[in-house]
This record gives structure tokens, sequence and C-alpha cells, in this order.
């Protein structure tokens, strides 16, 4: 008896930690050996604030283990200065910051353990609205007046948790999975050769951008289309329990002025961050792609004074 729960107590742990590893490398997280590769700062003297949103139930993190972990890496490397809130939006808490960030906000909380979504029961629905008017009315009001946001929302359910901040800008989130028919859409190539990458001050230097999955976006009047969507490119969205292939919209990646102030939305997440799964790189890190300049672009771009 006794040596039948000596072996217990040996073997039940080594189960565990082998199916815990197990779930690991099939995983989608954070590529946590992620170095930058950033030659010349753009920020050596002055460090623009970068504020990410971390309190509204974000899939994509900017701490230890968060998704977008690789992301402030990089921004950092830039000479940002990078800092995380998990307060709400309210009059005055943006004050002094260069530049918002919002990826991946929800409706509702989905635990993650160093990125790695958790099955434990949750209240609410992701897909529910991520943001109260009052905030909307906040970061609209921010914006209009200077300030610089990259709003960030994948795949199904995030462009419905995210739709009523994008709407507020003219931005219209087709919140289902983009496909490009008789193409491998994950990654999706996006390219000078193929004409799918716009001309913008975001895009200088890059040749070949990768997004994987993701939904599709339309834009207000006047937006540059950064990543274009080709004819024939679908959206898969939730119809009744079941995924109905309608028309896509326009673009993966846009970016505009509002007011005083500037916009880039994207509907792809992974395009500007390090992720591994099952031990393959995807993001900025896979060659051959040119996200990391995409994503410093962007931010660069934001951060510009004006």
């Amino acid at each position: 008896m006794k040596r039948a729960l000596l072996l217990a107590a040996v073997v039940v742990p080594l189960v565990l930690v082998l199916l815990a590893g197990l779930a690991l490398y099939e995983a989608q997280r954070a590529d946590l050996g992620f170095t930058p590769a950033v030659t010349t700062p753009g920020h050596r003297e002055l460090h623009p604030l970068v504020h990410f949103d971390e309190g509204h139930f974000n899939a994509s993190t900017a701490g230890f283990g968060g998704r977008y972990l690789p992301f402030a890496r990089l921004l950092r490397a830039d000479g940002y200065d990078v800092r995380r809130s998990e307060s709400r939006f309210s009059p005055g808490s943006l004050d002094g910051v260069a530049v918002l960030v919002v990826a991946n906000a929800s409706g509702a909380a989905k635990p993650q353990f160093l990125g790695i979504n958790l099955p434990v029961e949750r209240k609410g629905d992701r897909g529910d609205p991520a943001f109260t008017e009052e905030e909307i009315a906040v970061v609209r009001g921010w914006v209009e007046q200077g300030g610089a946001l990259l709003l960030v929302a994948d795949h199904a359910p995030f462009g419905r948790a995210a739709a009523g901040l994008a709407s507020a800008f003219g931005v219209t989130m087709y919140q289902g999975f983009t496909e490009v028919p008789a193409e491998t859409s994950d990654p999706l190539v996006f390219s000078r050769a193929n004409a799918r990458l716009g001309e913008h001050p975001v895009l200088e230097g890059v040749d070949t951008v990768m997004t994987f999955t993701g939904q599709s976006l339309d834009g207000p009047p006047g937006a540059t289309v950064l990543l274009a969507l080709p004819r024939g490119a679908v959206e898969h969205v939730d119809s009744g329990g079941e995924l109905v292939a309608r028309p896509a919209g326009a673009a993966q990646g846009l970016a505009f002025t509002f007011g005083k102030g500037r916009v880039v939305v994207l509907g792809e997440a992974a395009m500007i961050t390090a992720q591994v799964s099952r031990g393959v790189a995807f993001g900025m890190q896979a060659p051959p792609n040119d996200n990391q300049k995409l994503a410093l672009g962007i931010l660069r771009w934001l951060s510009e004074p004006r």
C-alpha cells in the first residue's frame, strides 16, 4: 500500500508537469526570447509616454507573459516610456499620454497564465461592449484635442467588443474571421509586389507585411488604407451559431487624422508582436516580413509632434 502511494506521489506530479508542458507547447503565447532589433532609437532625449490599456479584460497585455510584451519591448528599445494601466477611461486619465494603445479589449474576463487562456468558467461574454459610452466620449475627445490612438481588435469576439469605440472614429469593424479564398490566409501577405500596401509615412521602408487571420475594416472618408484586402476577400461571421461567409471590408489596417489627433486601427493583433505556437514563430519576428518596421512606423507617426 505504502509503495503504491509513493509511486502515485511521484507519477501524478510528473504527469501533470508533462500535460502542462504539452499545453504550453500547443498554446499561442508571447515569444519571451524575442529581442528587438533597433539600431538607431527614434527617441534618445525625449521619451513619449505610451499608455497600454489593460483595464478592459484585454487579451493582449504588455506585462510579463502578456502577448504584447514583445511589442512593449520594441517600443522601449526605441526610446518610449511604456506604462500599463488597469484603470477605466475618465476625464483627465489620459493627460500627458502621447499614444494610447488599446489591444483586444473585451467585455468579460478570460483568465490567462503566461498569455495562455485557461479553461476557467467566467461570467459575461467576451464580445460584449468593452467600453461605456462615457469612456468612448473621453477617448474621442482626447484624440480630437491632439491625442493619438492605436486601436487593435482581432478576429471574433474582439471586433464586436471594440465596435463602439471604433464607430466613434468612423471605423466599421466586420467582427468575424477574414479569409482570401484560394490563398493562404494565415499568414496573409501584403506587399509592394501584390499592391496591397498603401502609401503613408507609417509604411516607409516596409515591403512586406504578414497578418494572421484577424477581421476586416472600413474607414472614414479620407482614411489611408495601410493594408488593402483584395477583391473577393470574405468575412466569416457568426449567424445563429454557424459561420457564414460575407463580403469583407476593404482593409486590415487604417491610418487617419481626427481633429488635431491621429488614429491607427488594425484588424489583426499578432502582426505587431512576436508569438510562438507549437514551436513555430509567428508575428514580427517571423521572416520574411517587415512587421517590426511597421510597428515602429505606426508608433513614430502617432507620436510625432504636431
